[in-house]
């Protein structure tokens, strides 16, 4: 339908708040639904930049990826309902990982005087956001145009105020595609101010600091800390303040993995802890599974996951006993508790012997770990130690960040993980098909010359390996080393256990969970998609060859993949 140039539609001003929004990139397979906001951002200058995908779960993992690695949110567009279904398991991932997004929707038309036989029906629904709803911050269906800004101002604010997560706002097909009204003023969305973060009132910060004061051997165990730079220093100040290690949980990088302090996979500390401070970990019973109640623990619990309580899944975790909890962001009550510190120190000779002592056996660990891995070998394969050290040889000089790793974060005892943002955490939803997708975000986010590592399981890649054409067709330098070990490993385990419980031979193990028949050539499939690709490698002597080649791939902006043969269970 012709029209005048200077023409606006409410595509326009949607496209125009997700820039105010501070919205730099959308990802979407694309769909009908929202085809006008499509044309709008084609057509918008600056506009955000566009990351085509073949599949929502992809565009959603890469907004969950960068949102991690950039400290702001990205859109992701999904097509109504199918597109939606499709994008569910993506988005129940970005939801238990607390990753702000705008995930954007159409629908309709809703009027069915004017919907097409067919298939407008099958792809309108009653309340669109229903089938997603139990694990968003917030949904709108703006009912006209004049609702969009205070949408799109709450929407924001919901996303990326703590504890934060993904946001779904769905347009109808006609409030995209119809002109602005004459007497329509856009008012803009600074006006409204994202809320600040929950922090710790006088009398909690008082609480903790006496106890920290009176600890022996105090730990610091964190979950969704250190997001910012000052968060992160904020972090290492506290520790240094009190001659403490850090043991980082992982779902975000919450401490610089090469510093003294640096307390994850060291063995003995948690057990011999008096006072463990906990901050923002969900799931604090894992870690502390054998001081389950334990009298002489004392547990100061600061976290927001009172604020992100739903009642359809479970992901809230086991509830956690001890004087109180505290509600507020780490970063608030990190800074609370360093500032009484600073003002009245402990005493420098206790925390210099806390410090000398943690660093040593922090020393110790790490060079144990580095001399058990540069030997490590086995029959037709490359244990993942190996793998780790010489992806550490091979990285060394080049500005990286890892954008996913191994699930019991190995890469932490090897890479040198030391600024903010550095490592971008994983999936967290236990959702297949994140790995590749959330690289793919996180290398968004970096800035020329940084090279995005992702350290991915052959299994949850072949869910969604359609996401090695995005990073092709982008030319994104990410470098994505498959630990290969031909089979659904948490299938296997689950299968060797029930089977011994139960009498079973053991060579049944793979039945239903082995991917090795046939196996799949992945750096075939990668090249077939446009991506330098290497392997099966078996060969540790190989594997420092061929990584040094990849990483060199990467490092002039191509997108390279390294498939690594690792042994089963």
């Amino acid at each position: 339908m012709a029209s005048a140039e200077n023409t606006r539609y409410g595509s326009d001003l949607i496209v125009d708040l997700l820039m105010e929004s501070g919205i730099e990139h959308v990802a979407f397979n694309p769909g009908a639904s929202f085809r006008g906001i499509h044309d709008s951002l084609v057509h918008t200058p600056n506009a955000p930049e566009i990351s085509l995908c073949m599949h929502e779960m992809v565009a959603v993992s890469m907004a969950q990826g960068y949102s991690k690695a950039a400290g702001k949110p990205m859109a992701a567009m999904l097509h109504n309902v199918v597109g939606l279904q499709n994008a569910s398991m993506a988005i129940y991932n970005a939801w238990c990982d607390r990753a702000p997004m705008l995930l954007i929707g159409g629908t309709g038309p809703k009027s069915k005087a004017r919907r097409r036989p067919w298939i407008d029906w099958i792809h309108t629904a009653s309340v669109q956001a229903n089938i997603v709803r139990d694990f968003l911050v917030w949904d709108d269906e703006p009912h006209d145009v004049y609702s969009i800004e205070e949408s799109m101002a709450r929407a924001r604010s919901a996303a990326t105020s703590a504890p934060g997560g993904p946001v779904y706002l769905c347009y109808d097909f006609d409030l995209q595609e119809d002109p602005l009204p004459a007497d329509f003023v856009a008012g803009g969305i600074g006006r409204f101010p994202v809320p600040s973060d929950p922090a710790p009132s006088v009398a909690d910060t008082a609480w903790l600091v006496d106890v920290l004061r009176r600890a022996v051997r105090p730990v610091v165990l964190a979950g969704y800390a250190g997001e910012t730079p000052e968060a992160f220093g904020d972090l290492v100040a506290l520790a240094e303040a009190l001659g403490a290690p850090v043991i980082d949980t992982g779902v975000r990088h919450a401490f610089p993995t090469t510093h003294p302090l640096a307390g994850m996979h060291v063995e003995g500390l948690l057990g011999e802890a008096d006072v463990v401070l906990a901050l923002d970990v969900e799931d604090i019973h894992t870690p502390l599974r054998e001081r389950r109640g334990d009298r002489g623990l004392t547990l100061l619990n600061v976290s927001l996951s009172s604020l992100k309580l739903r009642s359809w899944a479970h992901d809230y975790q086991e509830m956690v006993p001890g004087d109180r909890h505290v509600t507020a962001s780490s970063s608030a009550a990190v800074s609370a508790i360093l500032s009484r510190l600073r003002a009245e120190p402990l005493d420098v000779d206790l925390v210099a012997r806390r410090t000398s002592e943690i660093g040593e056996r922090v020393r110790a660990a790490r060079a144990r770990w580095w001399a058990s891995g540069a030997q490590a070998t086995a029959d037709g394969s490359v244990p993942l130690e190996r793998l780790q050290v010489e992806l550490a040889r091979a990285l060394d000089g080049t500005d990286y960040v890892l954008g996913g790793g191994t699930n019991s974060h190995l890469e932490h005892r090897y890479l040198a993980l030391d600024r903010p943002r550095q490592y971008a955490g994983w999936g967290a939803g236990g959702g297949l098909g994140y790995g590749v997708s959330g690289a793919l975000g996180v290398a968004l986010a970096q800035q020329p010359g940084t090279i995005t590592v992702d350290v991915q399981n052959d299994g949850d890649l072949l869910f969604l390996p359609s996401a090695l054409w995005t990073a092709a067709h982008k030319s994104l330098p990410v470098l994505i080393v498959v630990n290969n070990n031909r089979q659904y490993g948490n299938t296997v385990g689950h299968s060797i256990e029930i089977g011994r419980a139960r009498g079973h031979r053991e060579d049944r193990r793979y039945v239903g969970a082995g991917l090795s028949d046939p196996p799949v050539d992945l750096a075939g499939m990668a090249r077939s998609f446009g991506i330098w690709g290497s392997g099966p490698i078996s060969d540790p002597d190989v594997l420092a060859e061929q990584l040094s080649e990849a990483v060199a791939v990467v490092r002039s902006g191509r997108p390279a993949l390294l498939d690594v043969l690792t042994p089963g269970l």
